[in-house]
């Protein structure tokens, strides 16, 4: 058996051990919180548990299931070779910017907390230690020469330096983020990455629309539909006319016209895409499972599955959500 084979038979043996959709409702309706800890205990986050329960200290194992997580994807890795390595560097990028956005938020608008450990999946080299020495410079610009990634720090830097309004610098760096790892991404699985680039694309022209701010050069080329279609789609006079615009050309609409529906379309496009795309993963997981790129579906749902563990016990830890409003929250990625 090739080294790819056997990765992908992997994934699939992991994704046995994850959670079934019976476990992940038993979980949501359980009636205390002990009731939920021992359905988790009987699926693959059952070591996590073993080692500290969500119940006593919450915060602790959400970064331990991230930190496992991260473990995970270096040791596919570094299994990997060939065109699959390439793959999982490019797909552990999107993830080093997703840290990279959501800790220079936190900085520029001075809220670095505790609480931004239990979100960041450390794939960095130097682990958390790392993360945790980027969130101490108050200053965003000394805070990039800290970025690991030289194509995230490169990226960072410029966007920094294209205004000097706040607000501007914030979207700016998200877009810059993006724009660094998914261009990356769409150069090795372009197939892959399509529907998610072409999203993104059209979150960051709707935001650009908001602040009346050129955002061209931070857009994902070519790959999609939305990319050509960029001038015209920021040419529109609010955000919810360009989503319109894109969902009646747009191959796959569905997220598009439910984003409509809400008071605030682009904060909800975010919500109904990841929706639609994990769904969509995890059927070509299960469907077409003997591709390389399924590898890249294992990740993707397996980081959607550890958020849902996520709210299912921060609810009943901390926020208390009503059942129904939790299960809407939860991806569709579950098997029967």
């Amino acid at each position: 058996m090739s080294i790819i084979a056997f990765l992908i038979a992997k994934a699939h043996a992991n994704h046995s051990r994850s959670p079934t959709a019976s476990q992940i409702n038993g979980m949501i309706t359980a009636d205390t919180i002990s009731d939920a800890e021992t359905i988790l205990q009987r699926s693959s986050y059952g070591s996590i548990y073993n080692e500290v329960r969500p119940s006593v200290n919450l915060p602790e194992y959400e970064v331990k299931m991230r930190i496992q997580y991260a473990q995970l994807l270096r040791i596919y890795r570094n299994a990997a070779i060939g065109k699959v390595k390439d793959m999982l560097n490019a797909y552990t990028l999107t993830i080093e910017a997703e840290n990279m956005d959501m800790i220079f938020q936190a900085i520029m608008r001075d809220n670095v907390d505790e609480e931004l450990e239990q979100i960041i999946i450390p794939v960095g080299k130097f682990g958390m230690r790392h993360y945790k020495r980027i969130m101490e410079n108050t200053d965003p610009k000394i805070a990039t020469d800290y970025i690991i990634y030289p194509e995230l720090k490169n990226a960072a830097q410029k966007a920094l330096n294209q205004s000097n309004d706040p607000d501007d610098q914030i979207f700016l760096l998200s877009a810059a983020f993006s724009h660094t790892a998914y261009s990356a991404l769409s150069k090795i699985a372009p197939k892959w990455v399509r529907l998610e680039v072409d999203f993104l694309n059209l979150e960051t022209i709707c935001r650009a629309i908001n602040l009346d701010i050129d955002v061209s050069g931070w857009l994902i080329p070519d790959i999609g539909t939305i990319y050509p279609q960029r001038q015209r789609l920021r040419n529109m006079n609010t955000p919810r006319d360009a989503i319109a615009a894109a969902a009646n050309r747009f191959l796959v609409s569905q997220p598009l016209k439910a984003a409509l529906d809400a008071d605030d379309p682009v904060s909800q496009l975010e919500t109904e895409v990841l929706q639609y795309l994990y769904f969509q993963r995890y059927r070509n997981f299960i469907i077409h499972g003997n591709r390389p790129e399924a590898i890249l579906d294992y990740f993707s749902i397996k980081h959607a599955e550890m958020e849902d563990i996520s709210r299912i016990f921060t609810s009943k830890v901390l926020t208390k959500t009503s059942n129904d409003d939790l299960r809407r929250m939860i991806y569709p990625i579950y098997r029967s």
